[in-house]
């Protein structure tokens, strides 16, 4: 288990946990070689998961590597450790869009100025064969300045490779997903 202080590939040191989700941790951690701070993803795995889990992050990375967008978030590297690899990811300060919604609704102009930004991350990922399948406000990032940052490209599909998820297999936010296998209504 990761606790603040713990230093990751030799680098990284942890300094606090922002965020766990069902697959993964987040961290605010110190490059102590540049001397700034990053985000630091590490995905959950048991035994059975391992092989999969490696290869989500992996595929993540790759995802994002091939973007360069504004409004979603920047990879820097990857750090291939054991028990699983880290995504070193930009750090985006501010809060998440469903923090901020939790707090009230959003004025028209405000809704409609973010939902531009992630529709234009979104075309951007699509553009690069990127399919991000977990669009949701717990992953929308509010910089202080209020433009939204695209994150989690977890489990992302990218064009030109495997699926990895197993026939039946949902991943992804149920409350979120598109109706499937529902037949159009009159």
């Amino acid at each position: 288990m990761n606790a603040p202080g713990d230093l990751v590939d030799g680098r990284f040191e942890l300094v606090e946990r922002l965020g766990s989700g069902g697959m993964g941790t987040v961290w605010r951690a110190r490059d102590t070689v540049l001397h700034r701070e990053v985000a630091l993803k590490a995905v959950r795995s048991d035994a059975d998961t391992v092989g999969v889990m490696r290869e989500r992050v992996l595929r993540e990375a790759r995802a994002l590597a091939r973007l360069s967008h504004p409004h979603v978030v920047m990879d820097h590297q990857i750090v291939d450790a054991d028990p699983h690899p880290w995504i070193v990811m930009e750090l985006v300060p501010g809060v998440s869009l469903q923090r901020r919604l939790d707090d009230g609704a959003l004025t028209p102009v405000t809704a409609a100025r973010l939902g531009r930004q992630v529709l234009a991350a979104l075309r951007a990922a699509h553009a690069a064969g990127i399919q991000h399948r977990d669009v949701k406000p717990a992953n929308i990032l509010l910089r202080p300045d209020g433009d939204a940052v695209l994150t989690d490209f977890g489990i992302a599909a990218l064009q030109g490779t495997t699926g990895l998820t197993a026939t039946g297999e949902f991943v992804g936010s149920p409350e979120y997903m598109a109706p499937m296998g529902v037949p159009p209504g009159p």
